[in-house]
């Protein structure tokens, strides 16, 4: 099931590195890339992704995992897209709008992974915000709870903020498709150079590694 998840997100054949008891030593340009030149004032992770991304869907496992293992008080943020060709921009906004409903109540991690098997393993589609609607009600979040969230002014003005970090990163030709991993802002992680055989682990340490990088 690993392989064939990496094999979705068309990650490059790489070496395998040095098993956990030897330090691997991370190295710009083939694990991570350099993409500005200050970090942000807090240490952050930050995804962007877009639940009609079959990679992001592959990729959500892991991103899941890292989130439980990163150092305590930082988490990772989750940015949905709304520039893929395959949906209106209106309606790439609603799926946000269900997410961070669905995150704020606890429940993002199992409606992220209701919403990806929907569009991929289903073969679903959405034409309307309350076709998104029906769905997360399918999924135990209560309808009142949909429906105040879906208009509920903190939630527009999160889902305002994820928009605003998605033209940001564009304009600076960072932000170029999606699974997107950054770290401190700074920092890119470069899937292609992580081990095959024990991405999990690699994924976490160099994450861990960019969290902590100082230059």
């Amino acid at each position: 099931m690993l392989k064939k998840l990496l094999a979705a997100l068309l990650f490059a054949p790489v070496v395998a590195f040095a098993s956990a008891a030897s330090p691997v030593q991370y190295q710009q340009g083939v694990h991570y890339e350099v993409v500005a030149e200050k970090a942000t004032e807090t240490p952050e992770v930050l995804e962007f992704f877009s639940f009609y991304c079959g990679h992001c869907k592959a990729f959500e496992p892991f991103a899941q995992a890292l989130n439980k293992n990163l150092p305590t008080g930082i988490s990772l943020t989750k940015h949905h897209v709304d520039f893929l060709r395959v949906a209106p921009p209106e309606l790439q906004q609603s799926l946000a709008k269900a997410y961070v409903v669905a995150k704020n109540s606890g429940q993002g991690d199992r409606i992220s992974n209701a919403i990806f098997d929907y569009l991929h393993n289903q073969r679903g589609s959405f034409t309307t915000e309350q076709d998104i609607r029906s769905l997360l009600v399918a999924n135990d979040i209560p309808a009142m709870l949909v429906d105040s969230g879906m208009v509920n002014t903190a939630v527009m003005d999160e889902v305002a903020a994820m928009k605003q970090s998605q033209d940001h990163y564009s304009a600076a030709k960072i932000l170029q498709g999606v699974p997107t991993l950054l770290v401190n802002g700074k920092y890119q992680v470069k899937f292609s150079g992580l081990s095959q055989e024990n991405f999990q682990q690699d994924l976490n340490a160099l994450v861990a590694y960019l969290l902590a990088k100082k230059d």
